[in-house]
């Protein structure tokens, strides 16, 4: 990895879409790209020159084969549907980014292409459980635990590990693993 994208969007779609542009142009990806959060990436992008602040919903971690000069001229050329950051080894965040790589979950795309193929139907207990986190983030939640409990309240932060959930009854927060939930609900009400 001789350089490192960073992309930010408003929507899936229009992550692909920046994902598909840049490997036309021939930007040679070195592994899948990872998933991040936006508010916590935000946050550590909110220094960084040229990085404008929107309300991006999907952000990703893409390792690069190229060097960011010629990465960026490659990316000039190209309409992009998402704004993408490129940083090169030196960069002090490209060191901490690159530590996150292997700890990151991939990147899931939503397949367009087979829209109106017939799919093969897939058991329910061998097809895994793919959800966007960020779409929780924030937001009034139930979460049901596997020991049945029902929780209602803010959910803070989601990862691959698990949630930051506060309470709306004003305990204390928890940290519930992903190990321990059995699913969590966005009420009605709040959608």
């Amino acid at each position: 990895m001789k350089s490192l994208a960073v992309i930010r969007a408003t929507d899936i779609l229009k992550l692909k879409s920046t994902l598909m542009e840049m490997n036309r142009i021939g930007l040679e990806f070195d592994g899948q790209p990872k998933e991040i959060n936006p508010v916590s990436l935000e946050k550590t992008l909110s220094n960084e020159p040229g990085a404008s602040y929107k309300n991006y919903e999907v952000c990703a971690l893409v390792p690069l084969v190229q060097d960011s000069e010629s990465s960026l001229s490659k990316i000039k050329s190209i309409p992009l549907y998402s704004e993408v950051l490129i940083l090169d080894s030196s960069h002090q965040l490209f060191k901490n980014f690159s530590r996150l790589i292997a700890i990151l979950p991939d990147l899931v795309l939503p397949n367009l292409h087979y829209k109106g193929a017939i799919k093969q139907p897939i058991e329910q207990k061998t097809r895994p459980s793919e959800v966007y986190l960020g779409v929780f983030v924030n937001r009034k939640v139930q979460l049901q635990t596997s020991s049945g409990t029902m929780y209602t309240g803010i959910l803070r932060h989601a990862d691959s590990i698990g949630v930051f959930f506060e309470p709306s009854d004003n305990s204390a927060p928890l940290f519930i693993t992903w190990h321990d939930i059995k699913k969590i609900i966005i009420p009605r009400d709040d959608k």
